[in-house]
């Protein structure tokens, strides 16, 4: 057996035991945070809007739903600078008294996105011709949340390096050094704040609806654990 072991050592060569310790060389380890944000004013408008109809013959109020939701794209793009895209297309039956009357019921939406604000509203004006207003919402851009996201990623850093500094020097270290480092952004990409849902009449009734995009908050954190280096 051991001439066999001896054997094996010299076809696979010898590999030396890996020695690892729970908790080895990690003393005067300190966990630290910091932030950087700025208040930012949404430029990207993003409105949904729907045509729904009714009917006992389900492929004719398809029909009418198809034509509606084709004018309203053909309306949009004549708008290069806004953009379009159909969502949510539903074809369910109705019922009355938990039983089937025979009627069914279609509804699909758009989806427009842009970011001047008067002609997204003027145009919103057109469509309620034929189409209701579901939700309005405002975001950035993702141009917009980039710049804002490079320039506050560098100051928070900043922060972090010049707290990690100071905790050191506090410490009466000589330096530190970096363990771990995690970088997370508030907003994500991408929620849609101050979301507006219309009611069914007002979505009717409503005609070109006055924007304020307001604004939001975006904000970097930093947090990380460093190391202090003794002399």
């Amino acid at each position: 057996m051991i001439k066999r072991i001896g054997f094996l050592l010299l076809v696979f060569g010898w590999v030396p035991p890996v020695l690892a310790v729970e908790g080895e060389n990690t003393y005067d380890r300190i966990t630290l945070d910091a932030v950087a944000s700025e208040r930012a004013d949404n430029d990207t408008t993003v409105v949904t809007l729907f045509y729904q109809s009714r009917g006992k013959v389900p492929e004719r109020v398809a029909e009418r739903v198809n034509e509606a939701i084709a004018w309203g794209v053909d309306k949009v793009k004549r708008h290069p600078a806004i953009k379009v895209q159909t969502a949510g297309y539903h074809t369910t039956p109705v019922y009355r008294d938990g039983k089937a009357t025979g009627i069914w019921e279609v509804r699909q939406a758009i989806r427009l996105e842009g970011r001047d604000f008067r002609e997204v509203s003027s145009l919103l004006g057109e469509l309620q011709e034929k189409l209701a207003i579901q939700q309005i919402g405002f975001r950035l851009s993702s141009e917009r949340l980039q710049e804002l996201e490079r320039g506050l990623i560098t100051t928070a850093i900043a922060r972090f390096k010049q707290k990690a500094g100071l905790v050191a020097e506090q410490f009466g270290a000589a330096d530190y050094r970096l363990v771990s480092l995690n970088i997370s952004s508030l907003p994500g990409r991408r929620p849609v704040p101050m979301m507006r849902t219309f009611g069914a009449m007002e979505a009717k009734m409503a005609t070109a609806p006055v924007i304020e995009a307001g604004e939001q908050e975006v904000r970097i954190d930093v947090r990380g654990v460093i190391e202090l280096i003794r002399e």
